[in-house]
């Protein structure tokens, strides 16, 4: 394949998915993890999308794209941060997983703890833990945001006061010094009130959400218990997270 050739279907996958990582896509087009950082460049000069660490944004992306569309993208680095997650949960604990296609790599994984109870406003997570009978699956109430399968609202929140959490795991639209954000006013708000009522929150980031932020604060830095991330989170952001007294944690 040809470097332009090459360039412009690089172009099409991250203007389909909105946020691309440097490793998904490098495995996409079958080139190395250096190659497709100098395309990024080279289409970043042209105005035609923006870097990040660790990968690229589409050009006036002013929200994060539709589940489906993120779905495959960056699928080995979610299951490395999920795999990562689950070392740190502990028998006979109830912990509270929020909506994502990175929480979601987190499903599979969950039936190696004994006596784990999961507490989640995902539908999506929650058919996904119908096939794991013991887990014990709790699912909040609330009004369908169709587009990610999740339950949000008054409701939810209402749900929650009945429950005892001892920790959170959450993904994020963006992370960097000041603490982790979310792209969509209603379910960042609905995870926000979510994060206040538990005790620990973990986040499974990928390095390319590093710098990042949405128009909602879904919570400081200093809330944060753990961040699980992968090896191209930007040295700068993960010092000032551990400076905050953060545990961050990169595979």
């Amino acid at each position: 394949m040809l470097g332009a050739e090459r360039r412009n279907k690089l172009l099409q996958m991250v203007d389909a998915v909105g946020v691309a990582h440097v490793g998904s896509l490098a495995e996409r087009l079958g080139v190395s993890p250096s190659t497709i950082r100098r395309d990024l460049s080279h289409l970043q000069e042209q105005g035609l999308l923006n870097r990040t660490h660790g990968g690229a944004v589409a050009q006036q992306a002013t929200e994060e794209p539709d589940r489906p569309a993120r779905t495959g993208v960056a699928s080995w680095e979610k299951r490395q941060l999920a795999q990562e997650a689950v070392r740190h949960l502990r028998p006979g604990t109830t912990v509270l997983i929020t909506g994502g296609t990175t929480t979601a790599a987190l499903a599979p994984l969950l039936d190696s703890i004994p006596d784990l109870t999961v507490v989640t406003n995902s539908l999506h997570l929650a058919g996904e833990l119908a096939h794991h009978e013991s887990v014990t699956t709790v699912v909040l109430g609330g009004y369908l945001r169709h587009r990610e399968m999740s339950l949000l609202g008054h409701l939810t929140r209402q749900a929650l006061e009945e429950l005892h959490i001892d920790e959170a795991f959450v993904g994020a639209y963006g992370i960097n010094s000041g603490g982790i954000s979310g792209a969509h006013v209603d379910e960042a708000e609905t995870d926000r009130w979510l994060l206040s009522k538990v005790q620990r929150v973990t986040v499974l980031v990928d390095g390319s959400k590093f710098g990042r932020s949405g128009p909602v604060r879904v919570a400081p830095a200093g809330r944060l218990h753990r961040v699980i991330t992968d090896s191209s989170a930007p040295e700068a952001e993960v010092a000032a997270l551990v400076k905050a007294a953060v545990d961050v944690v990169r595979v």
